[in-house]
């Protein structure tokens, strides 16, 4: 039989519901990113990015002025460090992917449990890596607009001179065409370099990032679960160490190796690609600018890094910018601003449009798998894999002494890759 309410018992439900009902939509609120949608918030964001690309960008920004200041690469670092201990420093600026724990301590990271933006939110939208590089301890602590990859350069016309038709795909063809592309005299000395591969930074800007690739190739395990020590040498859970992979580095800069091709004393590998001296160098999207400008006739290709002989899933090596929030700053309107840029497709394609980057968003990527010019990059994102750094400089500082004591003859591969193993792990404490 139907329950006869009276018209009171009627105005209590009728309130409760309404009060449920404003409960519900303040904790929606509370947990979204905040959407500050006045005019009245002012922003500063420091980088360095072109002031009249960035900027541009920024000044369609809705909900209130954002003012860039574009930085110096040379001395990025310092000068935010000491703006935002003065207390003059920018509401939002750039992070390497590779540097985030020396700055975690002046950043405000938004929480990775937010329902509204979490860890699941930020793999849907963006690739594997980024959840890897900028989430932790329960934050995610920025958001990238573009991901560069490692990939293969090479002089065109030296593969038709010496017959090879398509690129390496894997490290066993790439061994193959060192001795196709290589030019040797009577004397034992190289003419001409198949490959900038083998060396230390004193040639090669992206030695350490070259071994670092080789090692993830190979199964490795950087570093210990929870991140407090490098296990490259002594192996990982997975038992799986670094050494084969140093090895197979060190093998292209050994005058003894059927495969050598390189050594510090030919100069900076870029000026040699670009004189011709070299058939292939790894480089960054980033790079080939530079390349073009220094020769702009250069038949210049780009390939996908060579991948492990039998791999089942590619890993390639990114470097890239992540946005990030100043705790000392607006962290609330900050990350307004971050969610407005990176994770807003049109606003993304507009970054990538003005600079011509690859993009982060996979919605991006996916469309730029069929672009001539970032092809190779779109497709490598996905696939994209870095680890953990207490400190890149001095991590990358520390690799390469290993390379050079090697080279030297200092010390044999096992002893310098435990070395740095050691300084690695100490910088983890």
């Amino acid at each position: 039989m139907p329950v006869k309410l009276s018209k009171k018992q009627i105005v209590i439900i009728g309130g409760g519901i309404v009060l449920l009902i404003v409960v519900v939509v303040l904790l929606y609120i509370g947990l979204r990113p905040k959407v500050n949608t006045g005019s009245g918030v002012a922003l500063t964001v420091w980088g360095t990015e072109d002031s009249a690309t960035f900027g541009g960008l920024l000044a369609s920004y809705p909900y209130g002025k954002v003012t860039y200041v574009q930085v110096d690469p040379a001395n990025y670092d310092s000068q935010i460090l000491s703006a935002l201990a003065a207390g003059t420093g920018p509401d939002v600026f750039e992070v390497n992917n590779r540097e985030l724990p020396k700055w975690t301590s002046v950043l405000m990271p938004f929480p990775a449990s937010s329902t509204q933006f979490g860890v699941l939110q930020l793999q849907n939208l963006f690739p594997d890596t980024v959840a890897k590089d900028f989430v932790w301890s329960g934050g995610i602590y920025g958001l990238p607009l573009s991901i560069d990859t490692l990939a293969m350069v090479y002089n065109k016309d030296l593969f038709n001179a010496a017959g090879i038709a398509v690129p390496p795909a894997t490290w066993d063809d790439f061994d193959a065409d060192v001795v196709k592309l290589r030019s040797v005299n009577a004397s034992g000395q190289l003419v001409r370099a198949a490959a900038a591969i083998g060396g230390s930074r004193a040639s090669i800007l992206n030695a350490v990032d070259i071994l670092s690739l080789l090692m993830l190739q190979s199964g490795t395990q950087m570093t210990n679960d929870n991140g407090t020590a490098a296990t490259f040498f002594a192996g990982g859970g997975n038992g799986v160490t670094g050494i084969a992979a140093f090895n197979f580095y060190l093998q292209f800069a050994n005058a003894a190796s059927p495969y050598y091709t390189w050594n510090d004393g030919l100069g900076n590998a870029v000026d040699s690609f670009v004189a011709g001296k070299t058939a292939i160098i790894f480089a960054y999207q980033s790079d080939l600018a530079a390349i073009e400008a220094k020769a702009p006739y250069l038949n210049v290709g780009v390939a996908q890094m060579p991948q492990a002989n039998g791999a089942s899933m590619p890993v390639n090596y990114p470097e890239y910018d992540g946005l990030v929030a100043a705790k000392a700053g607006k962290s609330a309107d900050a990350w307004n601003l971050i969610f407005y840029l990176a994770t807003d497709a049109t606003n993304a394609a507009a970054y990538q449009s003005a600079t011509g980057k690859p993009p982060a968003l996979r919605a991006l990527i996916q469309t730029e798998s069929n672009n001539a010019s970032l092809s190779v990059f779109a497709t490598q994102i996905l696939t994209a894999e870095s680890w953990y750094e207490a400190d890149d400089t001095q991590v990358d500082a520390i690799f390469d002494t290993a390379i050079k004591n090697v080279l030297n003859g200092s010390a044999d591969s096992s002893r310098a890759l435990n070395q740095a193993q050691t300084a690695v792990s100490q910088l983890m404490r």
